[in-house]
């Protein structure tokens, strides 16, 4: 083999070996590099969602070859989250922010599924960048950005299709770089849906405050090539609710076909009532009342939006409120479609004005605006409104104040009861009344052989006259010790069954009593022991009780009637102590009006600081709620506001219509039943 051969075949082996070396070496440098972005987190540096102060979502509409941005951000000096992509509409992005930043924070790689630049389209991951796209293109994805309050880029990310087959797993690309990754996250959060960013309580009532609503049902309309304007109003009810009732307070209806005429009071129909499945219809709508969108007001609008000079000069505000069904009519604001107002119990007062259909919403696009629903209403059609609160003064009338006497005839007024009319006595000429007939009693005279007569009828023990001649706590205590010697002229409640007394070797009689106690004596109710009275220890049990067992209750003794007796001398001599007014010195009774002018004056002031603070709160609250209302148009779903409007013929149902508009329940059927202790039927 000569050197030329020698050379070629070293260089031919080299090749070889350069090619295998290659061939084995190139699947893995592949998998090293896989084996070190795999499990590694995307952004090292994003590890707390609440530093996230913006995010930015931009989506790429293909049939209209436009961006769609959406932002949510949070003013670095206020704390006042935002949203740009609506005007700078409130938003409530605390927790929804957070939910949002933390699908960034820790997501970790998967695989790498490409590097290749053309398989970008084909896994939804190319770049919402107008400049890089040519229209109508397929496979743009969604770039979210999120900022720090100092506008530094947290993490930064286009998220594409899913992977197919696997649940949860997305293809994903950092912009301006090639490869793609997959990774496994809840992309949920990462909305662009207006509803799910804002308070979703427009209203911030409660239906169970609704204490009374006003319908204003009318339509108008810009008529002719000017800006006159064709007002056509139809009915205004006032309807009140307690609890779950309706009650229709005023009903007026316009049948002349000027606007301007007065209206006249309208008929409840024969056997209708307030149709209360619609009114509750309309009071849950309330309390439920969401939004769709809104649209910013031009600067200057008057929160209160009233017709003034100010407002209709203003061409802008002027053609602003027109295009979209709200009219400036004689210093008052009219709406295309009618009102609303409506009164909570404290004091607030909302009014919804209706105006023009807005169109389709983003979130309840359809494919044919057309579309209705079961009850004809036009599938995501929308409606604007305007919203305005006031205090109602009504529900805060003067409170009734004490009149302050000013002098001593005041005072004697105040101080002097009015005197009760006094029973008419029967004339002199006219007997008291008719003359008993012959044989028969006069009324109030006992009859001959009656007790009360002065002799003693049959059974019946004589009167004591000497009772007559006592003090009246004299005659009381008299009274009961007879009873006690006596039982049978006890009271029948408190007299124990009395056995006969046996006569003893003495002579006296015992008197044996039910119960744990027994006394022995000449029948006066102590027995003598030396010059000394033993008091009784005699307890007796009523002779209506069935229970043997049952606990004596000790008799009252002599001791305790003379407590009472004394107690009742001493109450007796307070209150002949008591001074009236007329027996009162002048400076007694200055001094007593100065107190009556102190005590009714505090009185006074006290009903007018509870109702001013009252109304404080009222008016408190109305301020806030229209800083909040003061700068937008908002835009309802035609659903929501076909609950909100009742036509003429929904205000009145039937009495005996089968619902629950006030018709009275059934009786039951089957088996009566009646009241405790009434027999069946009753």
């Amino acid at each position: 083999m000569n050197e030329n051969t020698k050379t070629i075949a070293f260089w031919g082996a080299a090749l070889v070996m350069m090619a295998i070396g290659a061939f084995v070496a190139w699947p893995t440098a592949a998998k090293n590099e896989l084996g070190q972005v795999a499990g590694q987190p995307l952004f090292n540096e994003f590890k707390d969602p609440l530093s996230a102060a913006n995010m930015k979502i931009v989506t790429y509409d293909a049939d209209q070859a436009k961006l769609s941005p959406f932002e949510v951000r949070k003013d670095s000096e206020s704390g006042v989250w935002t949203i740009p992509s609506r005007s700078g509409y409130p938003a409530d992005a605390v927790e929804q922010m957070k939910d949002a930043a933390n699908a960034f924070v820790g997501l970790k790689i998967l695989d790498i599924q490409t590097e290749n630049a053309e398989d970008h389209d084909d896994l939804g991951v190319l770049e919402p960048k107008l400049e890089d796209l040519q229209g109508g293109e397929e496979g743009v994805g969604r770039l979210v950005t999120f900022k720090d309050d100092g506008q530094k880029t947290l993490a930064s990310l286009i998220i594409g299709n899913p992977v197919k087959d696997e649940e949860g797993k997305i293809y994903v690309r950092k912009p301006g770089e090639d490869p793609v990754y997959v990774v496994k996250m809840d992309d949920s959060t990462l909305t662009t849906k207006f509803q799910d960013w804002i308070e979703e309580d427009l209203l911030q009532l409660s239906s169970i405050e609704v204490q009374q609503v006003q319908i204003k049902d009318y339509s108008a309309s810009l008529a002719g090539m000017g800006n006159q304007i064709s007002w056509e109003r139809n009915y205004e009810a006032t309807v009140s609710t307690q609890g779950t009732d309706w009650t229709v307070d005023e009903f007026l209806v316009y049948d002349n076909p000027d606007p301007m005429a007065e209206p006249k009071p309208g008929a409840i129909p024969d056997g209708k009532v307030a149709n209360k499945e619609k009114l509750d219809e309309m009071k849950d709508a309330l309390d439920d009342l969401k939004i769709v969108d809104v649209v910013r007001k031009p600067e200057g609008m008057s929160a209160s939006l009233k017709a003034d000079d100010k407002l209709v000069s203003d061409e802008e505000a002027y053609r602003s409120l027109l295009v979209r069904g709200f009219f400036p009519l004689d210093e008052e604001m009219i709406s295309a479609n009618g009102e609303l107002m409506v009164a909570l119990t404290d004091g607030v007062q909302y009014v919804l004005r209706f105006g023009n259909v807005k169109g389709v919403s983003e979130a309840e696009e359809t494919d044919e605006s057309d579309v209705e629903d079961a009850e004809g209403v036009a599938v995501g059609v929308n409606r604007y409104m305007l919203l305005t609160t006031k205090v109602d003064e009504s529900q805060f009338p003067a409170p009734a104040l004490e009149e302050v006497p000013k002098n001593l005839d005041d005072l004697e007024k105040l101080m002097t009861p009015p005197e009760e009319p006094a029973d008419e006595a029967p004339a002199a000429d006219e007997p008291a009344d008719d003359p008993p007939a012959d044989g028969e009693p006069a009324d109030g005279e006992p009859a001959d052989g009656e007790p009360g007569d002065g002799e003693p009828g049959d059974g019946e023990p004589v009167a004591d006259e000497s009772a007559e001649m006592k003090p009246a706590d004299e005659a009381e205590v008299a009274t009961e010790t007879e009873s006690e010697d006596n039982p049978e002229d006890a009271p029948e409640e408190v007299v124990s069954e009395v056995e006969p007394a046996q006569p003893d070797a003495s002579g006296e009689g015992e008197a044996v009593v039910e119960g744990e106690g027994e006394s022995a004596g000449s029948g006066g109710g102590f027995q003598q022991d030396g010059d000394e009275a033993a008091e009784t220890v005699d307890e007796q049990t009523p002779a209506d009780s069935d229970d043997a067992d049952a606990e004596p209750q000790p008799a009252e003794s002599v001791d305790d009637k003379d407590d009472a007796a004394d107690t009742n001398t001493e109450v007796a001599e307070e209150e002949e102590d008591v001074v009236t007014y007329a027996e009162m010195t002048e400076e007694e009774k200055l001094e007593l009006l100065e107190a009556e002018q102190e005590k009714i004056t505090k009185a006074n002031q006290r009903l007018l600081d509870a109702r001013k603070e009252k109304m404080e709160d009222a008016r408190r609250r109305v301020r806030e709620l229209n800083e909040r209302f003061a700068d937008w148009y908002y835009v309802i779903p035609e659903a929501t506001y076909r609950k909100l409007r009742i036509d003429r013929d929904e205000l009145f149902v039937s009495v005996d219509a089968d619902d629950e508009s006030g018709s009275l329940p059934p009786m039951p059927s089957g088996p009566s039943f009646g009241m405790p202790g009434l027999p069946p039927g009753n």
